[in-house]
């Protein structure tokens, strides 16, 4: 009877050890991905005179270390204080950059000039992006490969203000 109870013990530490390497390696996962893909929106110029246009750049960020497929942009710039007009290349080139003291590879997603209306101070939203992210997990295949996790996820952009002089 003891033998038993040792053994229940045993495997009870056994389950809530797995458990909390489960619940630490999935926000391993969490953090890793939080801090290793980001999407920026970059304007030419915040201050723009009503007769000029400003080009907005939405670009993502991706650790070297972290795949991304899938994406897919939910919203896109609406604004009756603006003519936008996309100039977005078909052509999607993966370029290096320094970014937050690290090296990230990144893409431009949407390019679009923006072509003010009126004067005033506007507030753009932001855009969101849903996609698929690949993150190296601590496990390893046959062949000592780390095993890839998929994670979807849904970042977006900072708001963005306009100043139009």
């Amino acid at each position: 009877m003891k033998a038993i109870k040792q053994t229940a013990i045993l495997f009870i530490i056994l389950v809530t050890s797995l458990i909390s390497a489960q619940e630490k390696s999935e926000s391993e996962l969490t953090s890793k991905l939080n801090n290793g893909v980001h999407f920026v929106a970059e304007l030419s110029d915040s201050n723009v005179k009503l007769k000029d246009s400003v080009i907005i750049t939405y670009k993502l960020y991706v650790a070297q270390d972290i795949g991304i497929s899938n994406y897919n942009m939910r919203d896109y710039i609406e604004s009756e204080d603006f003519k936008v007009e996309d100039i977005t290349s078909s052509d999607v080139k993966v370029e290096y950059e320094v970014f937050k003291n690290e090296k990230y590879r990144f893409v431009i997603l949407k390019k679009s000039v923006l072509k003010p209306k009126q004067k005033g101070k506007f507030e753009l939203e932001a855009l969101v992006l849903d996609f698929t992210s690949e993150i190296p997990s601590k496990n390893s295949d046959a062949f000592g490969r780390l095993i890839m996790e998929k994670v979807k996820r849904t970042i977006k952009t900072d708001n963005i203000t306009i100043n139009v002089i």
